[in-house]
C-alpha cells in the first residue's frame, strides 16, 4: 500500500470549527450566569448563538486541523463570546425544558 493509498483512506468531514468554541464558552457562560445547564437548555444556547455566527468550515484530517482551529478562535472570539452570552440570557429568560 503506498502512501496515497493511505491517506485517501482517511476520512474527511466537514468541520464546523466555531462549533467547539461556541459550546465551551456557553457552558462558561452558564456557569457564570447560574443558569441552568440541563442538556435542553445548553443545546438550545449553542444552537442560538451558533446561528447568529458565520459557520467556518474546514474539511481536515484530524492531524491538520490545529493551526486552523488556532487562528479561528482567536478571530472569533469577542463575537463568539457576546452571542454565547446573548443566547444564555435569552434561554434563561425563556426555558424550554
Amino acid at each position: 500500500m503506498d502512501s496515497k493509498e493511505s491517506v485517501s483512506k482517511e476520512k474527511l468531514e466537514p468541520i464546523n470549527v466555531n462549533e467547539e468554541f461556541v459550546k465551551q464558552c456557553v457552558a462558561k457562560t452558564m456557569k457564570d450566569l447560574g443558569a441552568c445547564d440541563c442538556e435542553t437548555c445548553f443545546a438550545n444556547a449553542c444552537a442560538l448563538a451558533l446561528n447568529q455566527l458565520r459557520p467556518k468550515y474546514v474539511t481536515t484530517r484530524k492531524g491538520e486541523m490545529l493551526t486552523e482551529i488556532t487562528t479561528t478562535k482567536v478571530t472569533n472570539q469577542a463575537d463568539i463570546t457576546v452571542e454565547a452570552t446573548k443566547a444564555v440570557i435569552k434561554v434563561m429568560k425563556n426555558p424550554k425544558h
